[in-house]
């Protein structure tokens, strides 16, 4: 209850109010509901597994161009960041295999898209929509998944983005997009969660 009571704290801001339905629509689906039940199929979960790998790597990239943009009181938070992506594509690599899933695939069109808005906005954005963008991408992720029981053979993936860590990494994210407001903030947000939306289509029917 003290962590679902914190999340919902968390993620009371106006950025996510003022989403409306589109909050919903980015953060639930029936792929998270099959993950809950543990009968996701193999292929299911090897496609969302594969393409968010190529998302991290990705997303790797963006956040790197974020941090050489943004003030310096904003630098700990976003490398702490890269530094957990990096742990989070070896962490990916490492289920790959054991899975016997290749990673050296094609990026789904949903991927791409997502992707190379991320990369275009890193290079054109300013930097305080940016902060709301990555705050975005990784809030949608933590509610997803904090929505789930922590049970079952997906277990460590859902405890992975629903922990403690994970929501502390968001807070802070969440404090960066709000001591640097910007009227565009709520754009760059709202795209967001158009991808995160499709993304979770595209994991769950190809």
């Amino acid at each position: 209850m003290g962590v679902m009571a914190d999340l919902g704290r968390l993620l009371d801001t106006e950025l996510v109010r003022n989403a409306g339905p589109l909050w919903d629509e980015a953060t639930t689906s029936p792929f998270l509901e099959a993950v809950a039940r543990g009968d996701v199929s193999p292929a299911v979960f090897g496609r969302w597994l594969s393409q968010d790998y190529l998302f991290a790597t990705e997303l790797t990239a963006f956040q790197a161009v974020a941090v050489s943009k943004v003030p310096r009181a904003c630098h700990k938070p976003l490398i702490g960041g890269l530094a957990a992506l990096d742990s989070e594509l070896a962490w990916f690599e490492s289920h790959a295999e054991t899975l016997k899933l290749e990673l050296s695939v094609p990026p789904h069109p949903a991927c791409r898209r997502y992707t190379d808005f991320l990369l275009h906005a890193a290079h054109t954005d300013r930097y305080p929509l940016l902060l709301a963008t990555l705050f975005a991408v990784e809030a949608s992720y933590l509610a997803a998944w904090s929505a789930l029981a922590a049970e079952g053979p997906y277990r460590e993936f859902i405890e992975r983005w629903s922990s403690e860590a994970f929501n502390d990494y968001v807070l802070s994210l969440r404090r960066l997009a709000e001591d640097n407001p910007d009227p565009g903030q709520q754009g760059a947000f709202n795209r967001v969660l158009e991808f995160e939306r499709d993304f979770w289509k595209m994991s769950w029917e190809g």
